[in-house]
């Protein structure tokens, strides 16, 4: 009889649940590195050990610290235990490199300190902050739990007057380039879908773009990101030059401008019809019952931009 630890007895769910990977992207590594020995019953379903869900749930954790999965795929689990120690320091070892001391031991804690520093307009404290984040909680969780509502809580401060347009732009300027690290360090399979992330002619507002596309590519995605106030035919463009699966647009302020439907629409009618479009923003669900196409499909926040494209993924 095998030991518990490689009993195989979890479905697929439960390693999702347990592991935060997608089911698209366990496929992919198991795929492309061979890194699971699943198991199926007599009803042809997927079973896991807990060793195998173990090993997993490392390998999440490094990939979202930067390192690729290419190069530690082949690592044993005590050596994956021994990279996690390495790469995730203590809060009371992560200083940073300035000497300066940042006391947040959560990313609820760390999403203070980055609010006092746009505030304050502080741009290289808050750039230090997520830094220290991206190194202490990893890059998806400090893009779910510190960024996302970082972006979501200037907006609305400058909304009601608490926070001026500097303040906002030194919050995009940040993002922009935590972003930017992120889509350097990040390596996607050969295969994988392509998105185009873009925000429609007139709206200048890219952060939303941006963390779509951080989010894109932390489930296996490869990205074209276009930035900000692009009209319809040159994104259909993109689409049709990089064969992509699916565009993503941000749409946040304005909230009332009649031009963007017309956008959408054309955007819609343009592109092939096998390619998916996505819309989020703050101002994308009234933009979304002005055009009232049934297929451009609405998402709210990053985790539903990611069961998505889960979905696409799995269609093609």
């Amino acid at each position: 009889m095998p030991s518990p630890s490689q009993e195989l007895r979890h479905p697929i769910k439960v390693v999702c649940h347990r592991t935060s990977l997608t089911a698209h992207v366990i496929r992919v590594w198991e795929k492309r590195y061979g890194l699971i020995c699943c198991s199926r019953t007599l009803s042809n379903r997927r079973l896991y050990s807990d060793e195998e869900i173990e090993r997993l749930r490392l390998l999440k954790i490094l990939t979202d610290c930067g390192h690729r999965i290419s190069q530690i795929a082949c690592l044993t689990l005590d050596e994956l235990h021994l990279l996690q120690k390495k790469s995730l320091p203590t809060p009371a070892a992560a200083t940073p490199s300035d000497g300066h001391e940042y006391d947040h031991a959560t990313p609820d804690q760390c999403l203070e300190g980055c609010l006092e520093a746009v505030n304050n307009l502080e741009a290289p404290t808050l750039a230090q902050l997520l830094d220290d984040a991206r190194v202490r909680y990893g890059q998806r969780t400090t893009l779910l739990r510190v960024i996302a509502p970082l972006i979501y809580e200037v907006g609305e401060r400058w909304r009601k007057g608490e926070m001026r347009v500097s303040h906002e732009h030194l919050a995009t300027c940040a993002v922009r380039d935590y972003v930017g690290l992120g889509s350097r360090t990040q390596t996607c399979p050969a295969n994988a879908p392509e998105l185009v992330v873009a925000t429609p002619s007139g709206q200048v507002h890219e952060v939303g773009a941006l963390l779509a596309a951080a989010a894109a590519r932390d489930v296996g995605w490869r990205v074209t990101y276009l930035g900000p106030s692009l009209p319809a035919e040159e994104i259909v463009s993109c689409v049709n030059a990089r064969k992509a699966k699916a565009v993503a647009l941000s749409v946040v302020y304005p909230s009332d401008d009649p031009n963007v439907p017309v956008e959408l629409t054309n955007l819609r009618r343009l592109l092939p019809q096998h390619v998916a479009v996505l819309i989020g923003g703050r101002a994308a669900y009234g933009y979304h019952q002005a055009v009232r196409v049934p297929d451009i499909r609405l998402v709210n926040g990053l985790a539903e931009i990611e069961q998505a494209l889960d979905e696409i993924a799995a269609s093609h």
